[in-house]
């Protein structure tokens, strides 16, 4: 046992050392992430990654789904096979865009309050999470067209009400999504207004922004006999927001610093 027992000692001790050296390491040896700059380059990258939304949503979904015939539908998926995977890999590239972005943007707006952008931050990848989950009815959609096994199982009617069904999905879960995007934009767009360090004007965007997004996607469900369709005109403040962050964002330089904390990095509201 005593044999065990210093062997066992001769293997701990490396860890046990590095452990309370760890331990022992003080504030200034800690790393901290990102910078202010790199946080706004962060955010413009995880932007840039979402550019395919509006081929999706504009021209590849339009051209594909057509809400009165199942049969014609899967007919344009067959046909638009490559579109159609390009459509998908558009959109998770969309979403892993959006944790990225999340990321970028609670290292950004933490000196404003770090409990709250955390919070935003994880209503954002709530919302990606949400997204990828709707994006699979696309995968099943494809996946039951380009395997022969399911068109001798269903038939061809059933198998293109599968289809249809899987198109729908995907449209209705991505839009009911968005409600929570609403709340990350609104909740982001306070912590602009109140950072000192982003124009106060762009937050006043961004929450009327998010906004919008909760009241138009909400709607159909709340007012299902009002068009809320106009308030699309209010969903372009992240824009706003990108641009600023290409021509200023990756100039902000750190808050001032005392020798604890940095103002305004308090977690009260």
């Amino acid at each position: 046992m005593r044999t065990v027992y210093r062997r066992l000692r001769l293997f701990l001790g490396p860890v046990r050392l590095a452990f309370l050296g760890a331990c022992s390491m003080n504030s200034s040896e800690i790393v901290h992430g990102p910078n202010l700059r790199q946080a706004a380059l962060i955010t413009v990258v995880g932007y840039l990654l979402g550019f395919g939304v509006p081929f999706v949503s504009f021209y590849v979904l339009p051209k594909i789904f057509v809400v009165n015939s199942a049969a014609q539908t899967s007919q344009n998926i067959l046909a638009n096979q490559g579109l159609f995977v390009a459509a998908i890999f558009a959109m998770l590239l969309n979403f892993i865009g959006d944790v990225l972005a999340a990321w970028g943007l609670y290292v950004l707006l933490r000196p404003v309050n770090s409990s709250i952008s955390m919070l935003a931050a994880w209503f954002r990848v709530v919302y990606a999470t949400i997204g990828i989950a709707a994006l699979l009815n696309l995968v099943t959609a494809y996946g039951l067209l380009t395997r022969p096994d399911y068109l001798m199982v269903f038939g061809r009617g059933q198998l293109d009400a599968q289809v249809q069904l899987a198109v729908d999905s995907f449209n209705f879960q991505f839009a009911f999504g968005l409600t929570v995007f609403g709340v990350y934009v609104v909740i982001l767009g306070l912590l602009v207004i109140k950072s000192g360090y982003i124009p106060t004007w762009l937050g006043v965007v961004l929450v009327i922004d998010g906004a919008g997004w909760i009241i138009m996607e909400a709607g159909p469900y709340l007012l299902p006999q009002v068009n809320m369709g106009f308030l699309i005109v209010t969903s372009f403040g992240e824009l706003l927001l990108l641009a600023w962050l290409i021509g200023w964002g990756t100039r902000l330089k750190e808050p001032n610093q005392d020798a604890t904390a940095p103002p305004g990095s308090s977690d009260t509201a």
